[in-house]
């Protein structure tokens, strides 16, 4: 068989040069003649996949294993090909067996960590991504699928990373819109503009990255400059609905609701079956009876069965909020009840942990005690340029960001993910220790972080509800930034998560009786922070203090900063500041007491939400 191996290099060598037809008769005769030639099946395989003939493909793939069951290239080749037509069982376990086989081998670790991705086990994937990448750090299409893995588990920072090192291997217009995109999301605008001018200098007739270039230059209040990638996108062309909508999620962004309803109707002009669209309109307004017409289309589309899950997810948290606010209020809990339903199956979201979660709060309260805060040999950042937001989800944190970030000296950097991301680095709970330098490291990364968000302002408030859990690690890394714990009535607070289309990595969401566990186990962890932290770090404000009397209790926050008072601070509606969350709308309307005691309007079916009753 020795003799055959020089044709089998040629043929592959024939294959790289775009020669593939000949390649593949080169190939064949020497399987007509050696039928049991290993390497030249798995060749042809290769051939038939790159030509676009994945049913060929796998069948030669299948051939090949059935000479060797334990042949790694057959193996991890029959991996993607059988995802390809949603055999994911099958899929993996060729994935599986490819690693047993040869663990050493980058391309048996990527092919499982994509069965885990399809599978919808992103979280879970990422450890394999990892080794995968250890064992060929220099291929950056490891680099750029595991991103991807990264993004899907909202691993947004630790993405981020990955895709400047990818980029600056080897650039590519997806992996760079990519990367523009998440430092949009995070707050980067300059690092998002930049990386979009690369991406318009490399390809200047992308709508895609045109769209985007627009977007950032949209939020940063460049209106004229971004009419004009607006207008280069709609000359290239894209997909119908795609410009308009992307266009009014840019304006909702900056508070130009009106205009942004416009073109999302735009859009569903051009595209009626967008389920996107519709909750983009109905959380940008309050709706009313003359939108009767808008919500029997969205009831009718819905009825259809057109839709697919994903978007029929977001026509039902629409049809919510429209039965809400037209005070239909058995048929909004009934249909937001099938929205977290759909939610849950649409985007696999496991069980909510209970043991685990307690463990963690039990190992904060444990950990970060009067004692280690005293400890006067740790080496501490002196930076008191953060202001931290943190509370449960929907208890008021954007309503105080956006108030106080009305004030001149204090800058908002929207909800950052860096200081969840980077706590495993700084602290291991289960040995109850911590890192000094990666404290003192993480520390100014964060300060440089929330610095270039907002440059030039004396505070910058980050207010990521998620980092009520880091708040030890905070305080013992930069004890001179603020903290503040917004807290709102607990079922109200219930109500708004199960009512709300939230993009956020907690388990607990879709399932009511998990909310309720994880409020309780998170007002245990605030009892014990409001008995540890110094009173002039650590502030607690209620929500419904702050709508009733924003004059009374908005000077306490002021002064908690350490800043002279403004009557700015009591006009949320006329701050300009782009906002991100699913609370755009509201927190651009004057302060408002509608949403106070909303509970008691659905009191007949608050379920397991009544076990959160007395509790704030």
């Amino acid at each position: 068989m020795n003799d055959l191996r020089p044709l089998i290099a040629e043929a592959r060598q024939l294959f790289s040069m775009g020669r593939a037809d000949q390649a593949e008769s080169m190939l064949l005769q020497v399987v007509e003649q050696h039928p049991r030639e290993l390497q030249a099946v798995v060749a042809l395989g290769i051939v038939a996949a790159e030509t676009g003939r994945p049913d060929e493909a796998l069948q030669r793939m299948r051939q090949a294993l059935s000479l060797d069951p334990r042949c790694v290239p057959a193996l991890c080749w029959a991996s993607l090909l059988l995802l390809q037509t949603n055999q994911l069982d099958e899929a993996r376990r060729c994935a599986e067996l490819a690693v047993s086989v040869a663990p050493q081998v980058s391309a048996c670790h990527v092919a499982l960590a994509r069965c885990m991705v399809y599978q919808g086990m992103a979280p879970q994937s990422l450890a394999v991504w990892k080794r995968a990448m250890d064992l060929n750090p220099t291929d950056p299409s490891v680099q750029y699928d595991y991103a991807d893995a990264l993004i899907a588990s909202r691993e947004w920072i630790k993405a981020t990373e990955l895709l400047k090192n990818a980029t600056a291997m080897a650039p590519n217009p997806r992996g760079m819109t990519r990367l523009a995109y998440l430092e949009l999301r995070l707050g980067n605008i300059d690092n998002s503009e930049r990386t979009c001018r690369r991406i318009l200098k490399k390809d200047p007739e992308s709508a895609e990255a045109h769209v985007l270039m627009a977007r950032i230059l949209t939020e940063q209040l460049r209106l004229d400059e971004a009419e004009e990638h607006w207008a280069k996108a709609t000359e290239i062309g894209a997909m119908p609905g795609f410009l308009p909508r992307e266009k009014a999620l840019s304006l909702s962004a900056i508070g130009r609701f009106e205009e942004a309803i416009e073109f999302l109707k735009k859009s569903l002009e051009e595209k009626p079956d967008q389920g996107e669209a519709y909750q983009a309109i109905t959380f940008a307004k309050r709706v009313t009876q003359e939108d009767r017409p808008m919500v029997k289309q969205m009831e009718d589309l819905l009825a259809s069965g057109k839709l697919p899950p994903n978007e029929q997810q977001f026509l039902l948290y629409s049809l919510g909020k429209a039965y809400d606010n037209l005070g239909e209020y058995e048929r909004a809990i009934d249909t937001f009840n099938r929205a977290n339903e759909t939610k849950r199956r649409v985007e696999l979201i496991p069980p909510f942990d209970r043991v685990a979660f307690k463990q963690r709060i039990d190992s904060s309260i444990k950990m970060y005690s009067e004692a280690l805060y005293a400890n006067e040999k740790i080496e501490r950042a002196t930076s008191d340029l953060p202001i931290v937001i943190v509370g449960m989800m929907r208890s008021g944190t954007t309503l105080a960001e956006q108030m106080l970030s009305c004030h001149p000296q204090i800058g908002g950097a929207g909800e950052q993910h860096y200081w969840g991301e980077h706590e495993a680095a700084m602290v291991d709970l289960q040995r109850q220790t911590f890192n000094q330098s990666q404290l003192k490291s993480c520390a100014r990364g964060y300060v440089e972080l929330l610095t270039s968000i907002a440059p030039g302002y004396p505070h910058v408030i980050d207010k990521n509800p998620a980092n009520i859990i880091g708040v030890g690690s905070l305080h013992l890394a930069l004890p001179n930034a603020r903290i503040i714990h917004t807290r709102r009535n607990a079922i109200d607070t219930a109500l708004s998560i199960w009512m709300t289309p939230m993009n956020t990595s907690a388990e607990f969401i879709c399932d009511r009786e998990a909310i309720v566990d994880a409020y309780k186990e998170l007002i245990r962890l605030m009892d014990h922070w409001r008995e540890t932290l110094p009173k002039d770090r650590f502030m607690e404000v209620n929500y419904e203090d702050l709508v009733e009397a924003p004059e009374v209790h908005m000077p306490k926050l002021v002064e908690f900063c350490g800043l002279e008072w403004t009557d700015a601070c009591l006009h949320p509606e006329l701050n300009e500041r782009r906002v991100r969350t699913p609370s755009l709308w509201q927190v651009r309307q004057p302060v408002y007491k509608t949403s106070t005691d909303r509970w008691k309007r659905y009191e007949p079916w608050l379920g397991a939400f009544e076990g959160l009753r007395g509790l704030n």
